[in-house]
């Protein structure tokens, strides 16, 4: 009976690991200022977001952590919301405007970011400032992108769960068996 027990809680633990968190660490520098010129805001923006995935290149439904700041705004969870899921590319952006706009209008800090979540790269990159009407900053000369954890096919954890599965099965029928005799 213990060991149905101990058979029973791998197979849940197995079937429970399959989301892995995944950590996208990024820095971008040499932004152009767009409209109203005000210097010494061309970066360089150095960031990190994480969120939840079964497998590599799944589209991301909700963000879990960012680390980002620019200009000296630091922007929490519930400032910022997936804007977009391509094939291999997702977008995400500041509430400000919504999450898949920048708008210079000087009211809100506010970015959209749009990324590679297979190879981890930035396509693009824009923010505005709250304060610094007819400005956005964009097209940054010189990105980096980095996954600091990944999100893998847990192919360990599906063999576990199916060798759980099977060793119960086995033990159910040998219990009949041996009832029957």
């Amino acid at each position: 009976m213990h060991k149905l027990l101990a058979l029973t809680l791998g197979l849940a633990t197995a079937l429970a690991t399959q989301a892995a968190p995944v950590t996208l660490e990024f820095s971008a520098s040499g932004f152009v200022n767009g409209g109203v010129q005000f210097p010494g805001f061309d970066g360089p923006v150095t960031g990190r977001i994480s969120w939840e995935q079964a497998n590599v290149g799944d589209a991301i439904s909700a963000l879990t952590d960012i680390e980002l700041t620019i200009a000296g705004h630091s922007y929490a969870l519930d400032e910022v919301g997936v804007a977009n899921n391509g094939s291999t590319q997702s977008s995400i952006g500041g509430i400000g405007n919504g999450f898949n706009t920048v708008v210079g209008s000087g009211e809100f800090h506010d970015f959209l970011l749009i990324f590679d979540r297979v190879n981890p790269s930035v396509s693009q990159f824009a923010y505005s400032i709250q304060g610094k009407n007819g400005a956005i900053w964009w097209f940054p000369t010189h990105t980096e992108a980095r996954f600091v954890t990944q999100g893998v096919p847990e192919p360990a954890s599906a063999l576990l769960a199916l060798t759980a599965l099977g060793l119960v099965a086995g033990h159910s029928r040998k219990a009949r068996a041996s009832a029957t005799a």
